[in-house]
């Protein structure tokens, strides 16, 4: 959970349920993880829930402070009436926002997302839909609720948008480090963490980092890493070490932000 995701959620909780917020940038940010991935599918189906989120929101605007509880299923087309006859609320949570949900929630139902089918996959083209039409809703909520201006609502919108992917690729069981950025010895750290608790051959980590020289990998990188007790290093195998674990954990990010 990033600073910025906990920052929106202050913002908008009070006046908004923090358990509906809370859950709502849950999806969203599941929407565009997904999405990032390639994970059509999982991308339509968190649409689903950001919509169902949407539409319990809806229904504590509506009838403060009730809202379905979370596990129960949700009466949505009695939401969408109900909502659309209450003056008090701003246009877009009455009129474009509940139907925009209701769009999202077809597009779970009844198109390819969970059924086989013989013609052209649909999932990419709705999974950009569903997105889109994420983006467009919170910036809303937002905008609405945080009391700011909408190129402010669309910065805020925007940092929360972020899509953390793994550093660590395994492709056929060969290790990739996606991160550049990181020295040497910060992808072998990394690759013992992710392997953890196995052990791992020193000839496998100078194969997995590219590293150019075996003798100084394992002079300049692995001794010195056993020799500060953050791998034990044997028989040619690393194994990372408690002390490594937490070292790792405090200084190595294992996401990488795209």
């Amino acid at each position: 959970m990033s600073i910025a995701k906990n920052q929106v959620i202050a913002a908008l909780s009070p006046p908004l349920p923090n358990e509906i917020v809370t859950h709502l940038l849950d999806e969203y940010q599941d929407i565009k993880q997904h999405l990032a991935l390639r994970k059509f599918r999982p991308s339509e189906l968190n649409g689903g829930r950001f919509a169902e989120c949407v539409l319990r929101l809806i229904q504590s605007l509506d009838n403060p402070p009730y809202y379905t509880p979370f596990g129960t299923p949700l009466n949505s087309d009695n939401i969408i009436r109900r909502v659309e006859a209450n003056a008090l609320l701003h246009e877009s949570m009455r009129f474009f926002i509940p139907r925009l949900a209701r769009i999202m929630l077809d597009v779970r139902n009844r198109r390819d997302v969970a059924h086989v089918g013989g013609d052209v996959s649909p999932n990419y083209s709705d999974s950009l839909f569903i997105s889109q039409n994420a983006d467009w809703i919170l910036t809303e909520i937002i905008r609405i609720y945080y009391s700011c201006s909408i190129d402010s609502a669309k910065k805020i919108a925007a940092t929360i948008n972020e899509v953390r992917l793994p550093i660590i690729a395994d492709i056929n069981s060969f290790v990739r480090v996606q991160n550049t950025k990181l020295d040497t010895r910060s992808k072998t750290l990394a690759i013992l963490y992710y392997k953890n608790p196995e052990k791992v051959r020193d000839t496998k980590l100078i194969e997995w980092t590219k590293y150019s020289n075996s003798s100084l990998f394992k002079k300049n990188i692995l001794s010195k890493l056993d020799g500060e007790e953050l791998i034990h290093y044997e028989n040619g195998f690393c194994t990372l070490l408690p002390k490594g674990i937490v070292y790792t954990e405090k200084n190595i990010s294992m996401e990488l932000l795209v």
